[in-house]
Formats: structure tokens, sequence, C-alpha cells
């Protein structure tokens, strides 16, 4: 079945807890109930989600840490009939179960841009997912997931570790948050596919430095920087890089990306459209509008096709910044500081401003030598005037969310609160 850190979980082991679930009275009769589960332990999640699928229950993904009040308050808020919190055996009854739907996994948006709001996606959707997914994978039975995502996300759940179940082979999930055992696992590993987020990749390129070599990566949750895809580009075989969102899940995988924006082609069961909008007036980038057959989801992503057919993602709508009615995507500015040498991470949003209402902040993590003029500099002798940022914060590190990505909401909350 699959693998945590070293420890094996057979057909026979995911029986017996199943078997011990069905005695509990809070998984009797699960359909049409919604369970919020909330558990560290990756056998725990499978094992629940496994047999809350089969017997057409809904689930509700909450990350592993989440303290139990604002789980409680999240199922709540959800509608679930039951929160599992840290222990699959005991049950926390929610007072007012509200929701009604065909059992679907449902998970809260990220929230990167405003208020997460619930998500709910059928079975039968996820499943042609799965499908889809392989089929442009075109994976090996030799080839094994090394998942370093949490399977109470999507990329972990259903990219990394439902789509090689579907394919009869056996994942390995790391729960191990020392990235020196992730890095021990992959140089130990035969032919493997490794899941991961830009950050936790560019912490084991870091920490391989020239003695890593990997078979096929796929990276997905945020844009990795140009110079992190070199170097992995240079110690891999294949480099793939998935985009998706909640409302859809999986959107588009493609390898050998010629940029840190290129996310492959998009599945064989969507359609893809690229509408203008209002917000992204003035921008060659438009918003992606994804097609599920019978579902429409707006993305509120920025995206371009190349002329090979493939999805360029440059970000969200709500992070395009406004100067004096000019404007300015994060990424564009992002990537031309990325490559001034010393320079090792960057984000950019927008800030206030008393005259323009909108300016461009720059957190930048470089090198001791790397100063604000210097950055100004080189930001001037490659970008526009108004493209520049007016605000350069040399930092230590980038603020991020527990699921690795980088929140510009949450830097702009800060900036506004301090």
């Amino acid at each position: 079945m699959f693998i945590v850190d070293k420890e094996r979980y057979d057909k026979s082991m995911l029986a017996q807890r199943h078997e011990e679930l069905a005695k509990l009275p809070h998984f009797s009769a699960p359909e049409t109930k919604l369970y919020a589960i909330c558990f560290t332990h990756p056998f725990d999640v499978l094992s629940t989600v496994l047999y809350l699928r089969e017997r057409g229950g809904s689930v509700l993904l909450l990350h592993g840490e989440t303290p139990f009040e604002a789980a409680l308050s999240l199922a709540n808020r959800a509608g679930c009939n039951v929160l599992l919190h840290t222990n699959w055996r005991e049950a926390v009854v929610v007072s007012k179960p509200q929701y009604v739907g065909e059992p679907s996994l449902c998970q809260f948006s990220s929230g990167t841009t405003g208020e997460p709001k619930l998500i709910a996606r059928p079975w039968r959707e996820v499943e042609r997912e799965i499908e889809s997914y392989n089929l442009r994978l075109q994976a090996t039975p030799d080839e094994q997931p090394i998942i370093l995502v949490p399977v109470s996300h999507s990329f972990g759940l259903v990219a990394g570790t439902l789509t090689a179940l579907a394919r009869g082979v056996e994942p390995i999930i790391v729960a191990d948050k020392n990235p020196k055992f992730a890095l021990h696992l992959l140089k130990a590993a035969g032919p493997s596919i490794l899941y991961a987020v830009p950050f936790l990749l560019h912490l084991i390129q870091t920490l391989g430095r020239k003695e890593l070599r990997l078979h096929k990566l796929i990276s997905s949750g945020a844009p990795m920087s140009e110079a992190l895809l070199h170097r992995l580009q240079a110690c891999t075989e294949q480099v793939w890089q998935q985009y998706g969102c909640t409302e859809a899940g999986c959107i588009s995988l493609g390898s050998d990306p010629s940029s840190p924006y290129d996310v492959g082609q998009v599945l064989p069961h969507l359609q893809i459209a690229l509408h203008e909008t209002a917000l992204a007036e003035g921008s060659a980038a438009k918003e992606i509008v994804v097609s599920t057959g019978d579902k429409l989801i707006h993305t509120q992503d920025l995206g371009m096709l190349n002329p090979q057919g493939r999805i360029q993602v440059f970000g969200r709508m709500d992070d395009l910044i406004n100067v004096s009615g000019l404007k300015v995507l994060p990424s564009e500015v992002e990537a031309v500081i990325e490559r001034l040498s010393g320079v090792s991470e960057v984000v950019v949003c927008k800030a206030r401003h008393p005259v323009w209402g909108e300016s461009i902040r720059a957190l930048v993590v470089a090198s001791e030598g790397v100063g604000k003029e210097e950055i100004k500099a080189w930001c001037l002798l490659h970008l526009p005037p108004f493209k520049v940022p007016s605000i350069i914060d040399l930092v230590t590190s980038i603020p991020r969310l527990p699921s690795g990505k980088i929140s510009r909401k949450f830097i702009q909350e800060q900036e506004i609160s301090s």
C-alpha cells in the first residue's frame, strides 16, 4: 500500500483499521455525513479518507497541526456532523450539521487572497482527475513517489498518494520534518518521483549540494525562482511542474518547464479559456478560467498560453499592483531581482502610498554584500521606472503559510499592522 517514513502499511493493516472504524458509533452510516479530520499521522488520514470514500461519506481535510478550537470552528463553518481531532477513536459531534451534497472531498481555500471558503469536490470528480493525471504523467511501475508534502493537502493526497495507489505503486510519505531525513531517503532510493513545494526543494538542493541526483521531481504550490529551477534541472533527469486550485484540483502538468511560470498543458479531462478582466486591463496576462464539463471555475489566476499550448501562470489577480493606473505583475519584478548575484529569494507585493494609492514593495533575502541601493540600481537597468520597487526590505527569510506557500496578503497585513 504505502510507506510512512520507514514503516510499511500493507492492505491487511488498512483492512484491520477499517474493521476498527466500522465498530465505532460515529462511523456507522457515514452516507450523507461530513467528517472533519485533523490528524498528524499520514496513516490516520489515509485510512479514514479511504474508509469514508468507499462508503459514501464526505471528508473535510484540516491541517494536522490545527489547534482543537480552531478545528472545531472550521468544522462548524463547514456544517460538519463530526470532528475527529488527534484521536480517530474519539469524535466531537458538531452542534448544527448543515452540509448537504453528494459524497465529496472538502477543503477550505488557502485564503492567500481573502477569507477561506469551503470547496466541495465530489469523489467522482476526484476519480476523473486521478485517471487524467496518470494519463499525462505516464509513470513507469518502477518509479516510486516520495512525497514531502502533507496528505492533508490535495497535492500530497490526490496528486501524490491516490494517483500512485491507482497505478498499483507504493508511495513513500515523509512525515519526518528534518530535511536531512528526506535527503538520505532520496539518495538511497531507486527511480523515484519527488513531490515537493519550492521551499522544500530549495532546502534539499542546498543540503545535497553537488551530490544530489534526482530521477524525477514534481513541484507545485508556488512558482520556484529561476535560479532554483536551473539548479534543479542540472541535477534532475526530469523536472515537472503542476498547477491547480482547490475548486478544480490539478489543472495542468508538464515536464521540462521553460521558465518558473511554465506549468505544462491542461489535463485531458479539462478545458481552459483566457478571459479579459477589468482588474487586469492593460496587462498581457488574462484570467485562467477552467471548464470541467458542467462547471465553470474562475481561478482568479493570471496567465497566458505559449505557442506550444502550455499554460504560463504569473500570479493572482489580486496581487496585481496598480501604480498610478499602470498594472505591475509581481512575478515580473521578482524575476529581475532574482537574477542579481547574491540574491537567494524575493517576494514582491503591493504597499500603501499616500499619493499613488499603491506602490511596490520587495522583500529580499540576500548575502551581506548586497544592499538596497544596489538592488534598486539593478531594477532601473532592467525595468521601466514605474515597475521599480519604492520599498526594499532586506530580510532573513520570507514569511510562509504552513503549506509552504507565500501569502502576499499576509505580508501586506503585517505592513498595515506595523
